[in-house]
């Protein structure tokens, strides 16, 4: 079970329950610019978007706390049934919690810990409206391995992965 402290912040893995994720739904719709994007019809079934997608697969959900106010979070889960792709799937920052290392100390643990987990990648989707995320992936080592149009907003996702370790 992940906890540590960064700075201000108390760092805790989550549990898949609504309880624990609905103020990090809340917080995501906040955050992201894919929020100009969201319907109230998309925002109220978000979570039970979430606990679907999750349930049943391997997942990491981490929440950054200050003075237990959630301002960050990173979630992501394997795809497929292998330990190959770990991928990391939301993650956000509030703004008045910006620039001060919060969304790379969540990154890097998740990176430990699906290393530790045997996993050979990562993978990651930014949109390019999105372009600190996709620095500080380029930062961590990601590279773009491609793009998927969108449907429902304009734009595209890029497609970046980060090798963890060598198959053997």
């Amino acid at each position: 079970m992940v906890e540590q402290h960064y700075e201000d912040y108390r760092i805790q893995e989550l549990a898949l329950t609504a309880q624990d994720l609905a103020p990090l739904v809340a917080l995501h719709h906040e955050v992201l610019p894919s929020r100009l994007y969201a319907t109230d019809e998309k925002r109220k079934a978000f979570l039970d978007e979430i606990l679907g997608a999750l349930n049943g697969r391997e997942h990491l959900i981490l929440g950054a706390y200050i003075g237990g106010v959630p301002v960050a979070y990173k979630l992501g889960y394997r795809t497929g049934n292998r330990r190959e792709c770990f991928y990391s799937w939301l993650g956000g920052v509030h703004p008045n919690h910006r620039r001060k290392g919060l969304a790379r100390v969540l990154t890097r643990i998740q990176h430990t810990w699906a290393a530790e987990r045997g996993f050979t990648y990562m993978e990651t989707h930014t949109w390019g409206d999105n372009p600190g995320m996709m620095i500080l992936n380029l930062q961590e080592g990601f590279v773009a391995a491609g793009a998927l149009s969108a449907v429902d907003r304009p734009g595209a996702r890029i497609i970046m992965r980060k090798l963890l370790r060598r198959n053997e």
